[in-house]
């Protein structure tokens, strides 16, 4: 026990599922020389096991956040060990442990938990099933690395392995085109915007350079490393003056930077259209990846080096603008899908720009809150539509669907939590939306007004899911399956979380859950006091009554339920409806605009094969016949001179003195020539 609660151990969270990804490496290796190696449970057993001890492991550990009260603060404990030195300048690694990585710390491993425990029963026919959970192991091992990482050094490394992880995941049933080319877009995608986050690092770690070594050797600072993201609230005014002494907005360069790693990992506009591909995956990598952790992963970089942004009000403007945008528009899309994956994929690019804005709009807390509760929801409602498409035999197309609510009773109630919840209809995503709300109201109120129309978009598309997938009557041919129980029981778990956590954490004085709302609290204080965050981001209602009666928790409610009753319209009492919007002149274009993804697919497709494969193929023929030409021209022109000379050693002496004599003369010429 003194081993789990001892927070200088927090590092062995993440070597937990390392070890179980190298276990299943040496079982699938050497299998055929033992037989009991041959049980692939083996592999889903150490997997499991290693997230079941990172998650107790997290939740011992975190007890002294767990338990502040009143929002006292706890101190950020930071251990480093040098990585590379090179005079003063080093490169660490080590472990964070702070409000920020508690809380992702237990997103992940909870999270991860569970939804391996539904793989078991989703993947159990697979002939994958062994090399998938090590996938998963490594993926969790990636992730919990970059959440304790201390510098943008070590995120870096992470956030690449992450995007390998992701790489394999996406890509794990290779057979299918589809999935192969899905996990090609996302790697290349993401590549795009590791360019610029690797850009924006070496801008940082430049402009710094002069106070990192005077400020490192201070004696309260010897736990801090270069890159630290502790010391980035001290030294970002030092790099503000330094960059702007060049350019007055050369510090927005290097903050927008840095935020193309977000906006390609968390599917901001314009790198988003990788992840609806990529929802050729497996189910639960949906869920895992595309859901709670790895799309969230780049809220979480811009919660590390928000003074960054902070300092740069165009950057934060930009920020806020590409979140909006990204939650308008992908919630646009999602209204024509009929595919439940990527249905849910648009909704989640819609949620992530909810929370990028909220960066933006200095809503520090209420960005990171929304990131919390999202994750349950989220999670669940893929776990869901697995469920779905395990019972009707993989068929994913909703129009097929209907009439599911009396042969799949757990999924269905499930669904219909997350459904709420996401839409904010008084369940979890009611309170975190409603903060990122109010942080948009005190920013500009053209910000307020645009999410608020993302929200009512928000509850129209994931209650026209929610119908079309659930009520009617059944328009599929095939059989539908009962509920597996491995898959049902990890839904009826985050169905809790999903529901309450929200109003748990939002601090109410009437909840008395323990633990949860002082967590919450000192999450407010600590990005209150680290960030000077918004603050209307901060603000605590004392009661449910006084929360809903909000002039901003009314009408997020509102919004939601006339939604949710336009959808009930829609698509249960009228379904003709919809198909007058698609016919209609007025709507037909904006139908087409969005079922064609306001054709940034079309735009990159023409752009790669009429501008790219065009350059790149000029430049291939360049290299071949000018490079590749002048390159063997200069080694056949000495390779001649060599065999022409030779030529000259012929070892007779008449040939020696006719050269001798015929240079003589030119030289004697030659002489002659320049003295005239």
């Amino acid at each position: 026990m003194n081993w789990f609660s001892d927070v200088q151990n927090i590092w062995v969270v993440a070597i937990y599922p390392l070890l179980a990804f190298l276990s299943i490496v040496f079982i699938r290796t050497f299998k055929h020389k033992h037989p009991v190696l041959q049980k692939r449970e083996i592999a889903s057993g150490l997997t499991i096991f290693a997230t079941f001890l990172g998650l107790c492991h997290t939740l011992f550990g975190a007890l002294p956040w767990l338990m502040v009260q009143d929002g006292s603060a706890v101190s950020a404990i930071e251990r480093n060990i040098t990585w590379l030195q090179a005079g003063s300048f080093k490169l660490s690694m080590g472990y964070l442990l702070d409000s920020m990585s508690v809380m992702m710390l237990f997103v992940v491993t909870f999270i991860s938990l569970f939804i391996q425990i539904y793989t078991h029963g989703y993947m159990n026919h697979d002939k994958g099933y062994a090399k998938f959970f090590g996938y998963l192991a490594l993926f969790n091992f990636s992730m919990l690395g970059l959440v304790l990482s201390t510098n943008l050094f070590q995120i870096y490394i992470f956030w690449e392995l992450v995007g390998v992880s992701s790489y394999l995941l996406i890509g794990f049933w290779f057979h299918k085109p589809s999935a192969a080319i899905a996990c090609m877009k996302a790697f290349l995608m993401n590549r795009v915007g590791d360019f610029g986050f690797l850009f924006g690092i070496l801008g940082v770690l430049l402009f710094s350079f002069p106070v990192w070594g005077d400020y490192l050797n201070r004696p309260e600072n010897q736990q801090m490393t270069w890159l630290s993201f502790q010391a980035l609230p001290e030294v970002v005014p030092y790099l503000k003056t330094s960059v702007e002494s060049l350019h007055p907005l050369g510090l927005m360069v290097i903050a927008l930077l840095v935020f193309m790693g977000p906006m390609a990992k968390s599917a901001q506009v314009p790198l988003h259209t990788w992840l609806p591909d990529a929802m050729e995956g497996p189910t639960p990598i949906s869920a895992l990846i595309h859901a709670a952790t790895m799309v969230a992963a780049g809220v979480y970089l811009i919660a590390r080096v928000f003074p960054v942004f902070e300092a740069s009000p165009e950057a934060m403007i930009v920020v806020a603008s590409i979140g909006t945008l990204t939650a308008l528009i992908a919630a646009s899309i999602a209204l024509t899908q009929y595919d439940i994956k990527k249905a849910l994929a648009y909704s989640t690019m819609s949620q992530l720009g909810f929370m990028v804005a909220a960066m933006g709009f200095g809503a520090f807390s209420a960005g990171l809150f929304h990131l919390f509760t999202h994750a349950f929801f989220k999670a669940m409602l893929f776990l869901c539509s697995g469920s779905v498409i395990h019972a009707c035999e993989d068929e994913q197309d909703m129009r097929k669907m209907g009439g599911l609510i009396g042969k799949l009773p757990v999924t269905h109630i499930t669904y219909l939590i997350g459904t709420l919840a996401i839409s904010g209809i008084l369940l979890s995503g009611f309170w975190s939306k409603d903060l990122i709300l109010a942080g948009a109201k005190s920013f500009s109120v053209g910000f307020y007004w645009l999410l608020s129309i993302a929200a009512g978009l928000t509850s129209f598309y994931m209650f026209r899911t929610y119908f079309l997938t659930f009520w009617g009557k059944y328009r599929g041919t095939v059989h539908v399956h009962k509920e597996d129980f491995w898959m049902v029981m990890p839904l009826a778990v985050l169905a809790v979380p999903s529901a309450f956590i929200g109003v748990a954490m939002a601090g109410l004085s009437d909840v008395t859950i323990p633990f949860i709302p002082n967590f919450m609290a000192y999450i407010h204080y600590a990005s209150d006091a680290a960030h000077g965050a918004g603050h209307a981001s901060h603000a605590h209602v004392h009661s449910l009554l006084e929360a809903i009666q909000s002039p901003i928790g009314l009408s997020s409610l509102a919004v939601g339920l006339s939604a949710m009753v336009l959808a009930f319209v829609f698509y249960v009492l009228a379904p003709k409806i919809p198909q007058v919007f698609k016919t209609a002149p007025i709507t037909a274009s904006m139908f087409n605009l969005f079922s064609n993804k306001w054709y940034f697919d079309d735009i990159y497709n023409a752009f790669v094969k009429k501008i790219y494969l065009v350059f790149a193929s000029a430049s291939a023929e360049f290299d071949k016949s000018g490079v590749d030409g002048i390159v063997n021209g200069t080694a056949k022109l000495v390779l001649s001179s060599g065999h022409a000379l030779k030529e000259i050693q012929s070892g007779k002496i008449q040939t020696y003195i006719a050269v001798l004599t015929f240079s003589v003369v030119s030289l004697v010429l030659l002489l002659f020539y320049f003295m005239v």
